[in-house]
């Protein structure tokens, strides 16, 4: 495949060559453009319909609001999750009794809580996420949402790689819900990091009581050390805050790790787009039969991150015990039904959550706008990646978790859903 593949892009780009003048994460320079390229988001097609009088944002602001706009951008309103560290941009806004809510689907995230303002993160296949900051609430005149400059202060930092990205942490927060320490041990949350080290300031429910993380806790230092203590939710989170202020009344554990999967994944393909992009344009400047060597190396590289990714190669087990009770919440029936089956009702969506996250381990974001936007040579090199791990005539090594049964399971569904496989 690799041989074959590299002929193709020797070909296609005759003799070219990288060049290391321009790092692949200077989004604002050509070839990503970030501020000045059209967009094709989510949100910026529900301002140019608004722009165009096809549709109207005319709520006043609040909770009204916010279930209009996630009607309107087809995101769950089941997908709420809660944190009440303040870590955010609003975070004089938010606390225990306050918490910020947070909106999601495979595209957007909403963020918001009482008395504050809307903030809305909005994928581009190609340049990655745009932010969008409601007005003042006092203001009338204003557009209601413009496109956010501030957001990117932290949205592309460090956790990020410097790419337009979403974000999530774990924190010790005190009783205010200001944050006494970060959990350091990952700078970015996916389904990698260990249980007990997710969720700190965040609320937690649907969880089994035996789960070991550090949601629904404040920190306290005993003897110059930081201690967790679990606050009782055994009357739910109305015991704490008024519920009726939010949608919905939870903060579910399995959108908590649908969040936390989706976030990493989205990075990494959000990061393979820019460096295979940037990697193309140089090419274009140079001839050296060095470089195009150097080519090879990256689309292989790259190749790599994302189908470990994909097929979760790093999750960390779960552990047996995740959920409480045997039924399944509202979100996790939501999220069920909005994925691709095939013939005999298998899906990408279906939950395993025992010692993983999903019953076939491969990522729903493989069906994503940012994923079919992959620049042609990156994408046809990962589909071919996978068929090689999917493949019962091997077994490649890394991936030796998958059994022959899961793997002909994926197989099936993605030649049955997936456009291209």
């Amino acid at each position: 495949m690799n041989c074959l593949l590299f002929a193709i892009v020797s070909t296609w780009l005759g003799t070219a060559c990288l060049l290391s003048g321009q790092s692949y994460n200077d989004y604002d320079q050509s070839p990503h453009d970030y501020w000045v390229a059209e967009l094709e988001d989510p949100m910026s097609d529900l301002l140019k319909r608004v722009s165009e009088g096809e549709t109207n944002l005319d709520e006043k602001p609040g909770i009204t609001l916010v279930r209009r706009l996630l009607r309107e951008l087809n995101v769950l309103e089941s997908s709420q999750i809660l944190v009440f560290s303040r870590t955010s941009l609003q975070r004089g806004a938010v606390s225990p009794v306050n918490p910020r809510a947070i909106y999601f689907n495979d595209d957007v995230y909403l963020g918001w809580m009482p008395n504050g303002r809307i903030e809305i993160a909005s994928s581009d296949p190609e340049k990655g996420f745009i932010f969008y900051f409601q007005r003042e609430l006092s203001e009338k005149k204003a557009p209601l949402f413009s496109r956010d400059r501030v957001c990117i202060q932290c949205h592309a930092g460090s956790a990020t790689n410097f790419l337009p990205g979403p974000l999530g942490r774990s924190v010790f927060p005190d009783s205010k819900g200001r944050s006494l320490k970060s959990v350091d041990t990952f700078e970015l949350i996916s389904h990698e990091i260990p249980v007990h080290e997710r969720w700190g300031g965040w609320y937690v429910t649907r969880a089994h009581k035996d789960l070991n993380h550090m949601g629904n806790s404040i920190a306290v230092k005993e003897n110059g050390k930081l201690k967790l203590q679990r606050q009782n939710l055994s009357g739910g989170l109305a015991d704490l805050f008024d519920v009726t202020n939010y949608p919905v009344s939870t903060s579910d554990i399995e959108a908590l790790l649908v969040f936390d999967h989706q976030v990493r994944m989205q990075y990494v393909l959000l990061e393979s787009t820019y460096k295979v992009r940037q990697a193309l344009y140089d090419h274009k400047k140079s001839l050296d039969q060095e470089n195009i060597d150097d080519l090879k190396s990256l689309i292989k590289e790259v190749t790599e991150s994302v189908v470990s990714e994909l097929l979760f190669k790093e999750e960390f087990p779960l552990g047996g015990k995740v959920v409480s009770g045997n039924g399944k919440g509202k979100f996790a029936e939501d999220f069920r039904s909005r994925g691709k089956a095939d013939s005999k009702g298998r899906s990408l969506r279906d939950f395993d959550l025992k010692d993983r996250l999903f019953r076939y381990r491969c990522s729903y974001l493989i069906y994503s706008s940012s994923f079919m936007a992959f620049p042609e040579i990156l994408k046809s090199s990962v589909i071919n990646r996978i068929k090689e791990v999917l493949s019962l005539e091997s077994v490649q090594s890394g991936y030796e978790y998958l059994q022959n049964q899961e793997k002909k399971a994926i197989f099936e569904i993605l030649s049955e859903t997936l456009p291209g496989f």
